[in-house]
């Protein structure tokens, strides 16, 4: 299991733990449609954060289900997208805690299924930053 590495990434995944899905908590958003939303403090989101190192994920989990939903999208993890995005929350899928639609740097949108999409064969192709 990720610890510090997927901090950032524990809001959508509060839902599933409630669920008794996974073992990470944080802070977590409800808007009008009831849809989950990831929050992570103003303060991480807004500075110019750079990783500290970098290794790959070799076993599949929910912190690893979402980095590759990041980096499909073009972005290293909920950290950057948030810089370059500039928004507070990510959309989640309220029964995994898995994100559910992320918005390209070329401001097209990619829309994902509650179900898991990062197959074993590409867990190892997923990098997981240290702040």
């Amino acid at each position: 299991m990720v610890t510090q590495e997927a901090a950032d990434l524990s809001g959508c995944l509060e839902e599933a733990h409630s669920l008794g899905e996974s073992s990470i908590s944080s802070q977590e958003v409800h808007n009008s449609s009831n849809m989950k939303k990831s929050e992570v403090p103003g303060v991480v989101a807004k500075a110019d954060i750079k990783p500290k190192s970098m290794h790959r994920a070799k076993t599949w989990s929910d912190d690893v289900e979402n980095l590759y939903r990041f980096q499909q999208a073009g972005y290293r993890d909920e950290v950057e997208y948030k810089q370059v995005k500039q928004v507070d929350v990510v959309e989640c899928w309220p029964e995994t805690g898995f994100i559910k639609k992320l918005q390209r740097r070329d401001n097209t949108f990619f829309y994902y299924n509650k179900q898991r999409e990062c197959e074993d064969k590409d867990v190892h192709k997923v990098k997981v930053y240290v702040y």
